[in-house]
């Protein structure tokens, strides 16, 4: 077995794992949605709750529009219909990625956004319709047995019928910003990626072009693993793991773009 044939199993393998990863999300805004939508659904509303899936979804379609024009099909055929067409894709992406990014700031206003909120008796608001969070995108219907084991809580969040204690919802808020923190710095390497890409389909990416290249998608990938090993010091294995996963993704879609695995410099084949 080939170095090249083992690097695209491991890469394929990797999206798999990706795909699978995404429905998990999905799976987790749908029962969040069941909370943050039970008065009613806006589009901003919806934009908020099911951001990591939209979000999700446009980046492995991006993914894939980068496998195609940095492994599968060689620079001198990226012209015309064929071209267009895969940038066309991309900017759609693009537009879901940001439309997500303004999610997650929006999410984080969100969880900003309290009124104080007193009460002696949490078991007064059963069949009121209130939830109590618990995490980001965690929240807990208030029950005739849930509100015997809740804290009192000490704000409701303006617009919805969710309670908090000040000590979940400063976590939530902090989980909620290294979020924001990571979708931007996703959008710094796509940026650097997109440059890269053009770059090596012109002849350009090289010298000190390419050694600047390196040294920037270095820095981006150190914050980005520093926040995937946040997540995982905070008990969030699927964020950890999820994070790990795209990292390794674009470093290897970095590989295909620099050529280091087939030797070539940009490479020019499509995988074994």
């Amino acid at each position: 077995m080939t170095r090249l044939t083992l690097f695209n199993l491991l890469k394929y393998t990797i999206y798999a794992l990706l795909l699978f990863d995404a429905y998990q999300y999905f799976q987790a805004d749908l029962a969040s949605a069941r909370q943050t939508l039970a008065e009613g659904a806006t589009y901003q509303k919806l934009i908020e709750t099911f951001a990591i899936s939209v979000d999700m979804t446009a980046w492995l379609v991006l993914v894939f529009c980068f496998e195609l024009e940095t492994a599968w099909i060689a620079p001198e055929r990226m012209r015309g219909a064929l071209l267009w067409g895969l940038h066309g894709v991309r900017a759609i992406c693009y537009l879901f990625i940001f439309s997500s990014f303004y999610g997650y700031i929006a999410k984080y206003r969100m969880l900003g956004e309290v009124e104080p909120f007193t009460l002696t008796d949490l078991c007064a608001l059963v069949e009121a319709g209130y939830s109590y969070l618990t995490g980001l995108d965690e929240y807990v219907p208030i029950t005739a047995e849930s509100c015997k084991q809740l804290d009192l809580p000490s704000f409701r969040l303006i617009g919805t019928n969710i309670l908090a204690a000040a000590s979940p919802l400063q976590d939530a808020r902090l989980m909620a910003l290294v979020d924001v923190i990571n979708s931007g710095t996703w959008l710094l390497v796509v940026a650097m990626l997109e440059l890269d890409v053009y770059l090596r389909e012109h002849a350009g990416l090289k010298g000190w072009i390419l050694r600047a290249s390196e040294a920037v998608n270095v820095v981006l990938y150190l914050i980005l693993l520093a926040v995937a090993i946040f997540y995982g010091v905070k008990g969030e294995f699927l964020d950890f793991w999820d994070s790990f996963l795209w990292l390794a993704a674009f470093v290897l879609i970095d590989l295909n773009v620099l050529g280091i695995v087939n030797g070539n410099h940009p490479p020019n084949s499509a995988p074994a």
